[in-house]
């Protein structure tokens, strides 16, 4: 296979004397073949360009997560992405991890990431909630989010980390709910509770990006959505989060359509409302206030029919995964 010429693209950053961050970008030259990975170009660079390049690598087989960087505007692990699949006209832009302290260059401060981790408690714990009855079949939902090997990457791309520190992140979710899944756990309902609480399980706004960004598949969302739907049965229904997702079942299972014009209300409160009141005239000189009068949609006895029989053969909508026998 015929070798391609790149330009790695890569941000430099250095912490200055007063502890802000100096960045800037230089630009090196490589070839390669279309399938070689980043990260043996970014060795190469180190080895016979520039030594004083900085980053994190280990296993080298998508295992330790220790090469995940922002590649091509996305996190990937180095270790295992193409150059020619991330290269914009031979282009390849490479920046540390976002939403993450910059230690130097491409290396970042995984302290507060794995401090989110240990905050959920990644641990089995006593309890009443231990089943008792152990099926092989219970495990399924856990397996699949064991997958996962604390990149940072899902946390890197996240849009509710860009703008809130204080998000536990899509990672610690998805590991607490490997742990209020397992049959084992005996705090189930408690970590549960906990989850409910501000920056939780309820912030996360399900922009998917997490899915897009996670190189073993382990679906980070869709654990955060089986908590919330665990925990609404347990009768954590209270908070903006449970409230606003009620208030849109009850509409389409009503009306078959969303009444926004009280969904605020609903969702937050009068007091919640009345401090929205600038958003508020400002939709109305954008004429973009919803009507008081939401109409019904056609097809109600069908919407009808099709929630009896979720009530009566409701969807199995836990986390699983394909177990894995040796031919």
């Amino acid at each position: 296979m015929s070798e391609n010429h790149y330009t790695f693209r890569i941000q430099r950053n250095r912490k200055a004397a007063d502890g802000r961050i100096d960045s800037r970008w230089v630009e090196y030259p490589v070839s390669a073949t279309p399938t070689t990975t980043v990260l043996t170009l970014l060795e190469e660079i180190k080895g016979e360009q520039d030594g004083s390049l900085t980053f994190r690598q280990s296993c080298r087989s998508a295992i330790c997560g220790s090469c995940a960087m922002k590649i091509g505007g996305r996190t990937r692990l180095a270790c295992k992405t193409h150059v020619e699949s991330v290269a914009h006209n031979g282009v390849v832009e490479i920046a540390p991890q976002a939403n993450q302290p910059v230690l130097k260059d491409l290396a970042i401060d995984i302290g507060p990431f794995f401090t989110r981790i240990h905050a959920i408690r990644p641990y089995l714990e006593d309890g009443p909630d231990t089943d008792l009855v152990l099926e092989q079949s219970a495990y399924d939902q856990v397996n699949h989010v064991t997958q996962c090997i604390l990149c940072g990457s899902c946390y890197s791309d996240c849009v509710m980390a860009e703008v809130s520190q204080e998000f536990i992140g899509p990672a610690a979710l998805a590991k607490a709910f490997r742990f209020v899944s397992d049959p084992r756990e005996g705090q189930k309902e408690r970590r549960l509770e906990q989850l409910s609480h501000p920056h939780m399980m309820w912030t996360c706004a399900r922009c998917a990006m997490c899915v897009e960004s996670c190189p073993k598949d382990v679906k980070p969302m869709e654990a955060i959505v089986k908590l919330r739907t665990r925990g609404i049965a347990k009768g954590l229904k209270d908070g903006p989060g449970p409230k606003h997702a009620l208030a849109f079942h009850h509409d389409i299972q009503k009306a078959g359509s969303l009444n926004e014009f009280t969904l605020m209300m609903r969702t937050v409160g009068i007091l919640g409302t009345l401090e929205e009141l600038g958003t508020a005239f400002h939709l109305m000189k954008k004429g973009k206030v919803p009507s008081p009068l939401p109409h019904k949609s056609k097809g109600l006895e069908e919407l009808a029919k099709i929630y009896e029989i979720l009530e009566e053969h409701p969807l199995d909508v836990e986390t699983k995964a394909k177990e894995v026998v040796p031919e």
